[in-house]
């Protein structure tokens, strides 16, 4: 007969404190529990992410290949939970877990993350963890543009929300109308889905001028498409500072991010009169097509994009996007 796993057991754990017995009763019913002995692998890299884990007891270490070996990400310990991005967007797995000790672990389905993730406490807890990570994490990328403007270039954060909801609303009509084919502010829901991004499959700069580093005053991303070496890239530029070059820097800065995402080929879909992003997307031999009436496909392959940018400022990018990816990968990890 198989050991069970009881709610007083999860509720021990400072990710579900606050959380109603009787629900962590439910979820913990569900789960099943898996003894490791030190050196056991828990979850392999490139395996089918189905299962996630959390750990009650022990610890574990969690590394990637690289060229020259395993690299070290991180270690976890009791009441971290790993696995869970892999299982979300059903991928393989992007590291190895194995456990330092012997260890406990409870381990469950998409179904189970998904009756996890509705508990209200766990749901905001997760969040401001992702953040915190993400946000220790990151290394700003300092640039000066050739209009002499000293940008940092750093990750769109979900702190960034109200601050980036109210740079929105200053927007010009004709903004809005180039960036989102609408004269419309965007709705509440859809800043939302602009600020909550994941960081692999949804990556997003934020500029910043280093003479005001608390007002952004450009973003550009991508959004990982159905296929998954194709993403959708977007832009904006606040309306005084058009034709300085922040157009020509993010369009470089989010194909580094994609490059390091796997991501192989950038489409964007602009409006036919927008000259000034149709100037910036032809400094990467775009392929160009008619999409709708007045509307333009742009699609660029992403290694000639990063390529307009200058070395030095490239590799800086790619090992700033290279940590935040890491530390998506591992935002749910304690």
């Amino acid at each position: 007969m198989s050991e069970q796993l009881d709610g007083s057991r999860l509720a021990t754990l400072s990710l579900f404190a606050g959380c109603d017995p009787a629900e962590l009763e439910g979820v913990a019913s569900r789960l099943q529990l898996r003894h490791l002995d030190a050196g056991e692998v828990l979850m392999g890299e490139g395996e089918h992410g189905d299962v996630f884990a959390l750990l009650l007891e022990g610890s574990v270490s969690i590394t990637r290949s690289s060229r020259s070996g395993q690299l070290h990400l991180a270690d976890a310990g009791a009441g971290s939970i790993v696995g869970e991005l892999a299982v979300l967007r059903h991928q393989p797995r992007s590291a190895t877990v194995t456990a330092t000790e012997p260890s406990v672990a409870a381990t469950g389905t998409h179904a189970e993350l998904a009756e996890i993730l509705e508990l209200r406490e766990v749901s905001q807890r997760v969040r401001l963890l992702a953040s915190s990570r993400l946000a220790h994490n990151l290394r700003p990328v300092h640039t000066t543009l050739q209009s002499g403007i000293d940008i940092a270039l750093r990750p769109l954060l979900p702190e960034d929300r109200e601050a980036f909801n109210v740079a929105v609303h200053q927007l010009s009509r004709d903004f809005l109308r180039r960036r989102f084919f609408s004269v419309g502010t965007p709705s509440e829901g859809m800043i939302d889905y602009l600020v909550h991004v994941d960081f692999v499959d949804h990556f997003a700069w934020l500029a910043l001028d280093r003479a005001h580093p608390d007002e952004g005053i450009a973003v550009g991303r991508y959004i990982r498409s159905s296929t998954p070496s194709v993403a959708e890239v977007a832009f904006g530029v606040t309306d005084a500072l058009q034709g300085r070059g922040l157009g020509t820097l993010l369009l470089g800065a989010v194909a580094v991010a994609a490059l390091e995402a796997g991501i192989r080929t950038l489409v964007a879909h602009v409006l036919d009169d927008n000259k000034a992003m149709r100037t910036v997307f032809a400094k990467a031999s775009p392929r160009v097509a008619f999409s709708e009436p007045g509307v333009v496909e742009v699609t660029i392959d992403a290694r000639i994009a990063a390529g307009i940018l200058e070395p030095g400022l490239r590799d800086s990018l790619a090992a700033a996007t290279h940590d935040v990816v890491t530390a998506a990968s591992l935002a749910l990890t304690r």
